[in-house]
């Protein structure tokens, strides 16, 4: 077989290879189990890091020419120290893109992203008003008589505009739970895949679609964490384990971004990156079937 037959040969396995990466990624957001859909995404990842780049002539990470290559110069200037190596992609992001200010719950934590810019406003002015108002705004569970109702500007008290838009925002005391703690958690992660380098930086995603995509997620988590239901626990953990997946590729693209200055050589490894966070975000939150709802309807975890 000549030469130019065999580098034939390989540039196609090499595409299969490519391929598989995304598959893999693609069936890691789908799988039901989240240890086995972390499996999948960590196989995804070293086949890309460690097989696919060696395939393209470029240094891996167990090699002597890695160990030598230059620092990396375009960082993250806040970034604190990379977590454990037992630690998530997810974990990464949020350490290397959420300063101690930014994780810090504001009331209200979250309005509803679907809510109508004039009772969105309401809101607003409400949350910039004087006093503290939030500080005695119903609980989620709490029964609202007059939720729903209309607000009127100037004639309807700080206090009864947030018992009529009950359920139109969350707030911090929604979340004092285990639950909610893991609702926070992805409301973090959220926040960290928008900052890093790669999606705030970069052109590779349409920001405005998964900036929707995002805020649907987290508030999707911590309505389901103020409802306090017996199956929350269960519902958050999906909703994590499909960020997990999401926020693996987007740690990939970011630190391949965040070397492109200093290592020539990365651009190749960006374009692979890139095919895997749109790959993922093809079909990106999946739905998940077999969800038990409150009143015990099987549906969606949504």
């Amino acid at each position: 077989m000549s030469e130019r037959n065999v580098d034939a040969r390989v540039e196609k396995l090499t595409r299969g290879l490519r391929r598989l990466a995304a598959e893999l990624l693609e069936a890691a957001a789908e799988h039901p189990d989240a240890v086995r859909a972390r499996e999948l995404s960590a196989a995804a990842r070293v086949l890309t890091n460690n097989v696919l780049a060696r395939l393209d002539g470029e240094a891996v990470e167990d090699s002597p020419s890695h160990r030598s290559e230059p620092e990396v110069q375009d960082t993250v200037p806040s970034a604190k120290s990379a977590v454990s190596e037992s630690g998530t992609a997810l974990d990464e992001l949020v350490e290397l893109y959420l300063p101690d200010y930014a994780r810090r719950l504001d009331d209200p934590v979250m309005t509803d992203p679907d809510l109508p810019y004039e009772r969105w406003n309401h809101l607003h002015r409400v949350r910039f008003g004087r006093g503290k108002p939030f500080e005695d705004a119903p609980l989620w569970n709490d029964a609202v008589p007059s939720r729903g109702k209309a607000v009127v500007r100037g004639m309807t008290s700080q206090a009864e505009v947030l018992r009529r838009l009950h359920h139109s925002y969350v707030i911090q005391r929604d979340l004092d739970s285990p639950e909610g703690e893991m609702a926070v958690q992805v409301l973090q992660g959220c926040e960290a895949i928008r900052r890093s380098r790669a999606i705030d930086g970069g052109d590779f995603v349409d920001k405005s679609d998964l900036a929707l995509k995002l805020d649907a997620l987290q508030w999707h988590a911590l309505v389901i964490a103020a409802r306090r239901s017996e199956h929350a626990r269960a519902q958050i953990l999906t909703q994590l384990r499909q960020l997990e997946v999401l926020a693996a590729a987007v740690l990939q693209l970011d630190t391949a971004f965040r070397q492109r200055n200093s290592s020539p050589s990365v651009g190749a490894p960006i374009a692979r990156a890139a095919h895997g966070v749109k790959a993922v975000l093809r079909h990106w939150p999946p739905k998940v079937e077999g969800a038990v709802t409150e009143s015990g309807q099987t549906t969606t975890p949504w």
